[in-house]
């Protein structure tokens, strides 16, 4: 994970916004249940000391990391290796996926979790970003971010499209 690029975007929009998304260490109850959590170091140390405390509305919800520890369906994504990290506007979970090194990105169908009680966060998800600092990336410099799954879903077409016939 490019974490001190994270970091430096996330210190970014907090300036941008007079520090009102208060980047840093997060409150000690936090701290404690993170640290317990069998994620990467990387990704525990990002959100311990280097998230926002506040959450950030970029068009979409990137949470704070109480909403992060707190969110209902927190161990419903960790058994999958995925976390919440935010919501688009319609209720649809944007999640990453910490089993790999550069964390992708991914919205989730509300729909589709919420009303199948065996679904699969997994086999809810869509691929949107290859990396969560490609997201933040984009949030910073005002770029394009679909707005839900189904957008999210023809986004990513429309990516390997393109990629595919750059090749």
């Amino acid at each position: 994970m490019r974490s001190e690029l994270i970091c430096d975007i996330n210190h970014h929009l907090d300036s941008m916004l007079n520090g009102a998304l208060k980047v840093g260490d997060c409150p000690g109850k936090f701290n404690d249940v993170i640290e317990q959590w069998e994620i990467p170091m990387s990704l525990k140390r990002l959100l311990q000391w280097k998230w926002f405390n506040v959450p950030l509305d970029a068009g979409l919800s990137i949470y704070s990391v109480e909403q992060i520890v707190e969110s209902e369906d927190e161990p419903r994504f960790r058994a999958q290796q995925m976390m919440q990290i935010g919501s688009c506007i319609n209720g649809d979970m944007i999640c990453i996926d910490y089993s790999q090194e550069e964390c992708p990105v991914y919205f989730t169908s509300h729909d589709t979790l919420w009303e199948e009680e065996n679904a699969s966060a997994r086999d809810c998800s869509v691929l949107i970003f290859d990396s969560l600092a490609e997201l933040m990336l984009r949030i910073a410099e005002s770029k394009y971010i679909p707005t839900d799954y189904y957008s999210g879903s023809e986004y990513r077409e429309t990516r390997n499209e393109m990629d595919d016939r750059s090749s």
